[in-house]
């Protein structure tokens, strides 16, 4: 088990695009996010702290892209699990970053603040 602090949800980086962080998990400014793993897939956690969601980004139409959930786990080991099967960790530093993260959604959220 790491002793490193958990990644906190990132802050709303969307550059000419930034604006109020939604609250609907398929939009590039979700409050939620937990790390980028690249361009097409993020981590994400749900509205109610119910669970990690790796997310894969989708070029839908002309006006942008929506991101889709591909796993959905309770826990840290299974989020790993799927990133792995996924090919999504192409950096060593990125496993690090979910291995910081404690070992349930819910240890996860009770650090965090969840929107009301």
């Amino acid at each position: 088990m790491s002793t490193s602090a958990p990644p906190l949800p990132l802050q709303n980086h969307g550059g000419a695009h930034a604006s109020t962080p939604s609250r609907r998990e398929r939009d590039e400014t979700y409050w939620g996010v937990i790390v980028a793993l690249s361009d097409r897939w993020r981590v994400i956690i749900d509205e109610q702290g119910d669970q990690f969601i790796l997310q894969k980004h989708y070029a839908e139409s002309l006006h942008g892209g929506v991101w889709r959930g591909q796993s959905y786990s309770t826990t840290r080991d299974g989020l790993i699990a799927a990133c792995v099967r996924r090919d999504c960790l192409s950096e060593a530093s990125q496993e690090l970053l979910l291995d910081a993260l404690p070992s349930t959604v819910r240890e996860y959220a009770a650090q965090i603040e969840l929107p009301r």
